[in-house]
Parts: structure tokens; sequence; C-alpha cells
């Protein structure tokens, strides 16, 4: 009897460099650390944007982290505020919005780091908030976390779309 073979013929529309590509195994990467995404060594840098012409700013974790730390006890600030606080500082039109974005949630990852260590904060990162004053869900800070900690510096909040939000417009 002869043992059932499949046959060496590769399905429609399929190239066997695509199938070799399927076949190898993907190699798990080495997620690198909070604190090393801070990255110290970048500076921050004016670019011409392409969309409006206008100077854009570049900025750096770092220079996020020290906006972030002038906010005041009780007080909250939104992204956009942020940005236009940087932009000055650095006469700039504009600063990036997805940059700031991802240097900020970096922030909330060293951070979060700090506290699973038993160690203080290096920045109070709970007091930045959306523009719609809503505490960003995807951080990995906790949201309530960061919503006892407003609530405790006398921030009003409540839960709108499944998230906390400001309550107070004045403190933004």
């Amino acid at each position: 009897m002869v043992a059932a073979r499949t046959p060496n013929v590769l399905a429609a529309g399929t190239s066997r460099r695509r199938m070799a590509a399927v076949a190898k195994k993907p190699r798990k990467q080495k997620r690198l650390s909070w604190e090393t995404k801070l990255r110290p060594d970048l500076q921050p840098r004016i670019v011409a944007d392409q969309r409006s012409g206008e100077s854009l700013l570049l900025p750096t974790p770092l220079l996020v982290g020290e906006v972030v730390a002038l906010i005041p006890c009780g007080q909250v600030i939104s992204l956009s505020q942020l940005r236009a606080n940087l932009a000055q500082r650095f006469k700039a039109a504009t600063t990036c919005p997805l940059m700031t974005g991802i240097f900020a949630g970096i922030l909330a990852g060293v951070v979060a780091d700090d506290l699973a260590q038993r160690r203080k904060p290096r920045w109070p990162i709970w007091r930045l908030v959306r523009d719609d004053g809503t505490l960003n869900p995807k951080w990995p800070l906790d949201v309530l976390y960061r919503a006892s900690l407003l609530r405790a510096e006398g921030v009003r909040l409540t839960r709108r779309r499944g998230t906390w939000a400001v309550l107070s417009k004045e403190h933004c």
C-alpha cells in the first residue's frame, strides 16, 4: 500500500517566497523599557510643517515631562494646552500632536514603573488630560488610580463615555 502524499503544488496566487516567509517563525523582539524610551540624548527640533509651511516643534519626552512637572497641584491641562506652551516657549507655530501624545504615554509608563518599584513618581502625569477633559484610558498608568489622585487634589470628576472626565472646566 502506498502512503497518501500531498501534492507539491502551491495554492493559486501564492508564491514560493510568500510560503517561505510564512513558514519562518517570528522572532520575539525584546521590549524596550519605559526608561529606555525616554531617550535623554534626543534634542527638540523645529522643522517646516509640510502641510501648512509653518514652523513645527518636534519635542522630546523629557521636554514634555518638564511642562507636566510645572502643572500646579489641583489643576489639569489638556494636551493641546501643553502643545501651545511648548510652541510658545520655542517660538514655533505649533507642536507635533502625534509626538506629544506618544511622549505623554511614555511618561505615564515611566511613572507606572516608578510606582511599581515603590518610588516617588517623577512627573504628575495624572494632571494631563485629553482635549475633551477625559483621562486617556490607553496609558499604562491605571485610569482609576489617576482619577483618585486628581480627586485627592480637589479636582471634580465624573464618568463620561466609559472613562473619567474633569467636571469643572475652570481647571482645564
